[in-house]
């Protein structure tokens, strides 16, 4: 019985070792990507004295890379739509990507694991966004005609087509427009190619010297464009339908006397 006890704890001593032997410190995924760029994932882990027996890189639970020690030579890539590995600069603790694409997006996993006769396993996991934002700024229409004060805008705006849908702000005079009663808000219509075109309308009273600009962003990038508002006053407006009307009547009285 005593044999037994004395074994059951040596056993249970090696089997506390063997399970935190092998720990995943930390994994260093980009949040957001531009497409067109290259990419380098990192795993950083602790085998804590263990062996080391493969590393593996899954994109939204597809195998894509693997390192195994044992082989020669230790890389291997699978094939996987939007995943280009450069093994040459690819390693036990990264991996390489070359020109991304949207199809690239998604979630990132490194898994680690021990030699035998434990087998003992960590992973961790983070989101990859990709990202395509031309250089065009908004486009912004309804604003060519002239409005009366106080009169609500017809206004809209639309990015350029991009990934994913930018995010529009309006300002008016300078300030962001929080007002949600002065907002039109349009779902994202798709574009070629995978890409999206966001579009934001501006319902505003129309004021004296105003000026408003649309800003559309992914992320910390920004692209925006700025017009201004013709405005009259009403009784502006009436004097000179007036003022047309009467000089037609003349002209006609002018034509009819001649």
């Amino acid at each position: 019985m005593k044999r037994f006890i004395i074994s059951l704890y040596y056993f249970l001593l090696l089997f506390v070792k063997v399970s935190i032997c092998l720990r995943v410190v930390g994994i260093s995924v980009p949040s957001l990507k531009q497409r067109g760029e290259s990419v380098t994932l990192t795993c950083d882990y602790d085998l804590e004295g263990g062996k080391l027996y493969s590393v593996k890189w899954y994109r939204d639970n597809e195998e894509f890379y693997r390192y195994m020690p044992r082989l020669r030579p230790p890389q291997h890539a699978h094939k996987l739509d939007g995943v280009k590995v450069d093994l040459e600069k690819s390693s036990a603790r990264r991996v390489h990507l070359r020109e991304l694409t949207l199809k690239s997006r998604g979630i990132y996993r490194c898994e680690v694991s021990e030699e035998a006769p434990s087998f003992h396993s960590a992973q961790a996991e983070t989101f990859m966004e990709i990202y395509y934002f031309p250089k065009e700024n908004p486009r912004i229409v309804g604003h060519e005609r002239s409005y009366v004060v106080h009169e609500p805008l017809d206004v809209n705006c639309s990015s350029a087509k991009a990934f994913p849908p930018p995010d529009l702000q309006w300002h008016i005079n300078g300030l962001k427009v929080t007002e949600k009663s002065w907002l039109t808000n349009f779902e994202a219509k798709p574009a070629a190619q995978g890409l999206m075109v966001s579009s934001l309308g501006l319902r505003a009273p129309a004021k004296h010297l105003m000026k408003i600009r649309c800003t559309a962003s992914i992320g910390t990038h920004r692209r925006e464009r700025t017009v201004a508002i013709e405005t009259s006053n009403a009784n502006r407006r009436k004097t000179t339908s007036i003022n047309l009307t009467l000089t037609l009547m003349n002209c006609i009285i002018f034509k009819l006397i001649s």
